[in-house]
């Protein structure tokens, strides 16, 4: 039987505060392990949390992220410099004698454009922008992997549906090669708060359930033992406006939700969150221990509407954004079908 495995997102705790001791223990007696965000003014000093975490007996992961003007997140856009920062990193870590378990890949849009999707401008990047993104990422996940160093990545929900035509335009639109990149895990942020919160009052909390549960599902069906669920959100991130869990009930609704679906590989978004809401514990409980709900929630009209949607845009930007190369090979094959 797989064992269960939990992970926690640390986005803007200090560092400080991540070596105390008695937070160090609340996560090592959960067996959580924190997945600490790490920038470029923040190398000189992460190689201390790493070295606590170790001496606590915690599992820990680092997650390079670039500053906001370079993306923040890694995609096609960034793809040099991204890769650059987290060789950086590696080396840092490596000369310190403080090499992390895992390490994180965070594929979105770059930052200033996620806004711009999230409020509706659903405009298609320019064609053949990070065209060599995908063999940059490869490389340095095989380096990470040869240190012994667990890649996962993070992905937005609408890259891993479970139809190829579908994710595969979506991961185009967003610039985020996640297919190309052979992760050993792809946790798939399933932020029920943000479904409500950016859908503006549309997406209520009965469909957010059922989109989670939706979206579980598929990734399961595509990625299969690789997979991973994000859940959240309890504390705001880098966007800053993001919705938060009402209460500890609806992120143990929510793993609740995710286990059913058969996903025992849960990270929360975040301990920034949960260490502002006090008691810390009950979020960590949470997260840790509530069991597989007995049914999965029923899928709402709503969010039914909202998957079909998706996977509608999905497929015509999987006919649009094409590079010529793969534009080619498709109408080749679609001739050969029509001779047939």
């Amino acid at each position: 039987m797989v064992q269960p495995r939990r992970y926690i997102w640390s986005e803007y705790v200090p560092y400080e505060t991540l070596r105390q001791r008695a937070l160090l223990e609340m996560l090592r007696a959960r067996a959580i392990a924190p997945l600490i965000a790490v920038t470029p003014p923040l190398l000189g000093g992460i190689a201390s949390v790493v070295r606590a975490c170790r001496d606590a007996d915690v599992t820990v992961g680092v997650w390079p992220m670039l500053d906001d003007v370079d993306g923040r997140w890694a995609s096609a856009v960034n793809a040099a410099r991204f890769c650059g920062f987290a060789r950086d990193l590696l080396v840092t870590l490596e000369r310190a004698d403080a090499l992390p378990d895992a390490l994180a890949i965070d594929l979105e849009p770059p930052i200033e454009r996620m806004r711009h999707l999230l409020g509706g401008r659903l405009i298609p990047p320019p064609p053949g922008r990070g065209s060599d993104a995908a063999s940059r990422y490869r490389a340095l996940v095989a380096e990470l992997a040869a240190r012994g160093i667990e890649v996962f990545a993070a992905a937005v929900p609408p890259a891993i549906f479970h139809r190829a035509s579908t994710r595969r335009g979506w991961q185009e639109f967003l610039e985020t090669p996640l297919d190309e990149i052979p992760f050993a895990r792809v946790s798939a942020m399933l932020y029920s708060t943000l479904a409500e919160g950016y859908s503006r009052g549309v997406i209520q909390r009965a469909d957010a359930r059922a989109l989670l549960a939706l979206f579980a599902g598929e990734a399961r069906r595509h990625l299969g033992t690789r997979t991973s669920i994000s859940l959240g959100c309890v504390g705001t991130g880098a966007l800053g406006d993001e919705r938060v869990f009402r209460s500890v009930a609806e992120l143990a609704d929510d793993v609740a939700i995710a286990r059913a679906a058969g996903a025992d590989d849960i990270a929360l978004f975040n301990l920034d969150g949960a260490l502002a809401r006090p008691p810390t514990e009950a979020w960590l409980d949470a997260l840790v221990h509530t069991p597989a709900a007995g049914a999965l929630p029923p899928i709402t009209w709503r969010a039914r509407l909202l998957a079909r949607a998706l996977g509608a845009v999905g497929i015509g930007a999987s006919l649009t954004l094409r590079p010529p190369a793969r534009l080619s090979k498709w109408r080749w094959q679609r001739r050969e079908r029509e001779r047939e």
